[in-house]
């Protein structure tokens, strides 16, 4: 069957030739070149006045028809609505970037403010020493409480 090697044996050498069943059984063939007639003239004539839209092969074929201008429009939706929703990803994703560069910024600006040095400074200016003194536990009896 196909695939199978056929050996022949070449009768001015010794060495064989393969070939498969297909190229020592089959004749060869020409090709005939199809050329421009009248008859393509007569099937735009015939699509212009409408008698192509009249046959029976058309009219049969009616549902093919539609249901592949359905399968176009699905297409073109489905293209448009993959569209839209990658320029939504797209201005997302550039929020996004703009709102973990906000963040940095924020965040190295707390760092900074937070530092022991710097809230020293702001609080010197309204009378508030560091302390030097380490602090230390109030003892209260609970007779004093009563």
């Amino acid at each position: 069957m196909f695939g199978k090697k056929k050996i022949i044996e070449n009768p001015s050498k010794n060495s064989p030739i393969r070939e498969t069943n297909e190229e020592a059984t089959a004749p060869k063939k020409s090709i005939k070149v199809p050329s421009i007639k009248l008859g393509s003239f007569r099937n735009i004539s015939s699509i212009i006045d409408g008698r192509v839209f009249s046959s029976e092969l058309i009219t049969r074929n009616v549902p093919y028809i539609f249901f592949l201008i359905f399968l176009a429009m699905l297409y073109i939706a489905n293209n448009y609505g993959v569209q839209a929703k990658v320029r939504k990803i797209d201005t997302i994703t550039r929020e996004l970037k703009d709102l973990r560069d906000e963040h940095i910024s924020i965040k190295s600006n707390l760092m900074f403010r937070t530092k022991k040095s710097e809230v020293a400074n702001q609080l010197k200016d309204k009378g508030i020493k560091e302390a030097t003194k380490p602090p230390y536990k109030i003892y209260i009896k609970k007779e004093d409480l009563k």
